[in-house]
């Protein structure tokens, strides 16, 4: 997968790469991205980690490109596993979502991961 961005440029647009997720045969980045006020952008991927239940990262700005950081990966018990659609952040730096399976019933969970 990658991440990338469209520019308004001059009456079109100008597709960028921003990053390229490389080395891992199920990687897939899942849903929209979510960015806080230093740039950081937010995101879940869905079958990846150590369960193969998915993570969630983070891409920092730097020098011209991005940082990549894994922030948790699922296990598929109780966390959930299979994240899905978009995070969102709140003023605490807290992050939020959802994941379509695992739980105490095997039906998917709501999370947050605090810093």
């Amino acid at each position: 997968g990658i991440v990338y961005e469209l520019s308004p440029s001059n009456g079109s647009w100008t597709f960028t790469v921003l990053y390229r997720f490389t080395g891992y045969n199920d990687w897939r980045p899942e849903g929209r991205l979510t960015l806080d006020a230093a740039g950081n952008l937010y995101g879940v991927s869905n079958g990846h980690g150590p369960a193969n239940c998915g993570e969630v990262f983070k891409l920092s700005p730097s020098n011209g490109s991005w940082v990549y950081t894994d922030l948790y990966d699922f296990r598929g018990t109780d966390d959930g596993c299979y994240p899905y659609g978009f995070v969102i952040l709140d003023a605490s730096g807290n992050i939020y979502g959802t994941a379509s399976e695992g739980g105490a019933l095997t039906l998917g969970t709501v999370w947050e991961i605090t810093p």
